[in-house]
């Protein structure tokens, strides 16, 4: 209850104060009630969704209502939830499952080779599940865990073998795929928003994919390694894991026609996001016609649609979010944000690597404090657009390297994304280790995208 005083106190204390110089009383109204649901996201009185229908209901006694649903209309909030669905359909069919246990049978012959399986399972399923915590942690994590035990790798004394290793190489596989695609990862959509309401510049699916393509891979190809040289596996081949992938693929039995037709409408699916900027079909268009045609060929049932608790949640709080920072550029906020900002830090005039530098710094040393990427990145994403746009930087490499760092940022802590929790749950690896390694993968990420990802992102004429 402490908290929820805490969230009506905030607005209530904003709406006290005079409106600045510049800003509309509306625009003043709406920052209340979106700092009451920033301050929602991250202090948790309830589930996310919760929290942002109470801010959309006591945000409509002082607004009209219509501002408060307004992100519901939202194409990119229908493009997340609709994702979410097809992610179930690859749980329904198998798919999901299938993919893995080839992988284990093809690459899982070393401990570095089975998670190497995990990591391309991972980014095969991305660019369909923006839930990094239904991809990784319900559907990819949960097959390799059951490898670990086999191998009779449990949590405590016999972790080291080689559980402790794939639950943590898979929690950075799970934030470097998270950056690859806007649809690998809900608060990717967000960033989007904030780019085009901020920095006035439109991301497309194709775009974004592009850009994080060379550093993104780089990184879902080196984490492994290095993981496995901090925190080295007991067990290093595994000599029966073609007889593992045999039996988890006997027991699926053959390729279903569900499964092929899956293939079918997810590889047209990913031609239509690729071809969008030439055909003009719009991405949300493409992922309803993906989920209509899964629903139609009952690849998914209307039971496991309305059972799916994450793609509800997230369209509830989504909405609301986005409604409200949608109605905030409108009143001309964030141009304000970006004025106050520039007369009061001076970061006008020095080089942009300084400037894309000092911002990513600032963006991870945050991340300490959020227990959430959702939340990361509606507070504070907003910020560091401001200051970017106020020094001059150069606007797509700082949309992609805070995009990149939203997701990689989450390592340094095992909270920091809803991933972690799961993973770190499990027992596998102590807090002290987890952080450790984190640190050490945000700095070797940090070093990628400020030279070869800056480096490429000049070479396709980004800026």
């Amino acid at each position: 209850m402490i908290r929820w005083l805490a969230l009506l106190a905030v607005p209530a204390a904003i709406l006290t104060m005079p409106v600045p110089a510049g800003l509309t009383a509306e625009a003043w109204k709406l920052f209340a009630v979106y700092c009451a649901a920033i301050l929602g996201l991250i202090i948790r009185p309830a589930v996310e969704s919760i929290v942002l229908l109470a801010v959309v209901a006591m945000g409509s006694f002082i607004l009209p209502v219509g501002k408060m649903l307004s992100g519901f209309g939202n194409s990119t909030v229908w493009m997340v939830f609709s994702a979410f669905l097809i992610s179930q359909a690859f749980a329904d069919t198998g798919l999901g499952k299938r993919v893995a246990h080839i992988m284990i049978g093809r690459f899982g012959k070393s401990a570095l080779g089975l998670v190497y399986s995990a990591a391309l399972t991972d980014l095969l399923l991305s660019p369909a599940t923006p839930s990094n915590t239904a991809r990784s942690g319900g559907i990819v994590y949960p097959i390799f865990r059951n490898v670990a035990g086999a191998l009779g790798s449990e949590p405590g004394a016999t972790g080291r073998k080689i559980g402790s290793f794939l639950t943590l190489a898979m929690y950075g596989i799970s934030m470097t795929t998270s950056s690859l695609f806007i649809t690998a990862c809900a608060p990717n959509a967000l960033m989007v928003s904030f780019a085009k309401n901020i920095l006035k510049v439109d991301v497309s699916w194709i775009q974004w994919a592009v850009a994080l393509f060379l550093p993104g891979i780089l990184m879902l190809a080196v984490v492994p390694y290095i993981i496995y040289k901090l925190y080295p596996p007991e067990m290093k081949a595994i000599d029966n894991a073609e007889a593992m992938s045999k039996q988890g693929l006997a027991e699926l039995g053959p390729v279903s026609v569900k499964e092929k037709l899956l293939m079918l409408f997810f590889g047209l699916a990913i031609v239509g996001w690729s071809t969008g900027s030439i055909t003009k079909i719009d991405a949300t268009t493409i992922a309803l016609a993906f989920f209509s045609l899964c629903t139609i060929f009952k690849l998914i049932s209307w039971d496991s649609v309305l059972a799916n608790k994450g793609a509800w949640s997230t369209l509830m709080w989504y909405g609301g979010i986005i409604g409200i920072a949608n109605a905030l550029a409108g009143a001309k906020f964030f141009t304000w944000l970006a004025d106050i900002t520039a007369k009061n830090v001076q970061l006008a005039g020095y080089n942009a690597y300084i400037v894309l530098f000092v911002l990513l710094v600032v963006s991870l040393l945050v991340r300490y404090v959020f227990a959430s990427m959702g939340a990361y990145v509606g507070a504070f994403i907003p910020v560091l657009f401001a200051l970017g746009l106020v020094a001059q930087a150069p606007v797509l490499p700082l949309v992609f390297l805070i995009s990149a760092s939203a997701a990689y940022g989450c390592l340094l802590t095992h909270y920091g994304g809803a991933v972690g929790p799961v993973l770190f749950g499990t027992g596998y690896v102590d807090q002290k280790t987890w952080w450790k390694v984190g640190a050490i993968l945000v700095a070797v990420n940090v070093v990628v995208y400020m030279t070869l990802g800056l480096g490429y992102w000049k070479v396709i004429s980004l800026w």
